[in-house]
């Protein structure tokens, strides 16, 4: 499950979106790269979808395969020079999976 902070869902609050839509975060295909990514638009619910709720509203929706590839991940308020925007932190892992020196 990802978690949402308190900031990060008054920032989502403030997004407009059409009637009847929701706000998604689903996997997009990098034209370039070939690499998937996050994206945040409006979009229709669907069922498997993590749904993150503010003031007993549904807020946010975020598609299945991005809620399992960013399991225990925190969505968060980042400042940058254009003004706050919406960061993902990666879970909390303690220490190096790979023992110490970083080699397994």
């Amino acid at each position: 499950m990802i978690e949402v902070t308190p900031d990060a869902k008054e920032l989502f609050q403030s997004v407009e979106h059409p009637e009847g839509t929701v706000l998604r975060l689903d996997p997009v295909l990098d034209q370039e790269t070939g690499q998937t990514q996050v994206g945040i638009a409006a979009g229709e619910p669907k069922a498997d979808d993590q749904v993150i709720e503010h003031a007993g509203e549904s807020l946010l929706h975020i598609a299945a395969p991005v809620s399992e590839a960013l399991d225990g991940a925190t969505i968060n308020v980042v400042d940058t020079p254009e003004g706050p925007a919406i960061g993902i932190a990666p879970p909390e892992t303690g220490p190096s999976e790979n023992g110490p020196g970083g080699q397994g």
